[in-house]
C-alpha cells in the first residue's frame, strides 16, 4: 500500500497520508468528512491535480490525444475513462475511482452482505513524463491497427490492475505477453 502509485503525488510532497486498511472505515469516513479542522479525501477517488501541473496534463492529453482515445476504445469494456493526471511522478499508469464511486473495500463488504453490486469500471490515468507512454504513442502512430498495438493496451491495463492491487483476470495470457515481449527485446 505505501508503494501505491496513486501515492506517489502525495510522496512527492511530502504530505501524510493516512492509511484506512480496515473494511468499515470507507464506511465511517462517509460521515466523517473531516478531522480537527483538516479535510478528509481519498488518494484514489476523483481527479487531483494542482495549478503548477495543470497545463502540463492538458498539454499532454493534446499531444497523445489519439494514444488516448485508443486506449478508451481498446479497453473501454474496463475503463470508465483515460486521462492524464499529476497523481504520478514514478508510474506509468494507476487505476482511480471517480469521486464518488464505491471503493473495493465497500465492494467487499457489500457483496460479503449478499448485496448486488454491479461491476465498477475505474479510471485508467496516465503519466506523461513516463518515457512508456512516448513509447506507446509512437507505436500506436506506426501501427494503430497492429494486434501488437492491442496486446500493448492490454499490458498497460493489466501493469495498473496489479499496481492498484487487483488481481488480472487472465494471469497465464498476461504471462504470455510478457515472455513475447521478452523475446523481442531479447532479439534485438
Amino acid at each position: 500500500l505505501e508503494n501505491s502509485p496513486a501515492l506517489e503525488y502525495f510522496k512527492s510532497k511530502g504530505w501524510d497520508v493516512l492509511f484506512m486498511t480496515d473494511p468499515i472505515d470507507e464506511w465511517v469516513l462517509q460521515s466523517m468528512q473531516q478531522y480537527e479542522q483538516k479535510y478528509l479525501k481519498s488518494a484514489v477517488k476523483g481527479e487531483l491535480e494542482d495549478e503548477e501541473s495543470k497545463e502540463q496534463v492538458k498539454e499532454a492529453a493534446e499531444q497523445h490525444k489519439s494514444l488516448v482515445e485508443f486506449l478508451g476504445k481498446t479497453l473501454e469494456e474496463r475503463v470508465k475513462e483515460v486521462r492524464f493526471s499529476s497523481r504520478l511522478t514514478e508510474s506509468a499508469c494507476c487505476l482511480v475511482g471517480d469521486e464518488n464511486d464505491m471503493g473495493a473495500h465497500m465492494e467487499r463488504l457489500m457483496k460479503a452482505m449478499n448485496q448486488d453490486v454491479p461491476p465498477q469500471k475505474k479510471i485508467l490515468e496516465l503519466n506523461a513524463g513516463h518515457p512508456l507512454i512516448n513509447a506507446f504513442q509512437k507505436v500506436y502512430d506506426d501501427a494503430p491497427e497492429a494486434d501488437q498495438t492491442k496486446e500493448y493496451a492490454e499490458m498497460l491495463y493489466d501493469q495498473a490492475l496489479l499496481t492498484s492491487g487487483g488481481s488480472i483476470p487472465d494471469p497465464l495470457n498476461f504471462a504470455k505477453r510478457i515472455a513475447n515481449l521478452m523475446v523481442a527485446g531479447m532479439q534485438k
